[in-house]
């Protein structure tokens, strides 16, 4: 689970360095109901990320259950 965790925890480390974590996580609770839809959202970006450091991130995200991981993750205290 570590290595599908990592996409999530470097995009939150990125959010961190920008001072982004308190938006990001109020972003996220606000689009929580739905998870579903966002997951089919990322899918279609997909193709347009082939080959880039962000597809990682993308296929991740493409799964309903990443937005859960990444609020965890957001939560969480360094």
């Amino acid at each position: 689970m570590a290595e599908e965790t990592e996409p999530l925890a470097q995009l939150v480390a990125g959010l961190e360095r920008a001072g982004l974590r308190g938006p990001a996580t109020l972003l996220l609770e606000m689009l929580s109901p739905v998870d579903l839809i966002t997951s089919q959202l990322v899918g279609i970006g997909r193709p347009f990320v082939v080959g880039t450091t962000a597809e990682a991130l993308l296929i991740r995200l493409g799964d309903a259950a990443a937005w859960g991981e990444l609020r965890r993750l957001l939560a969480q205290e360094d």
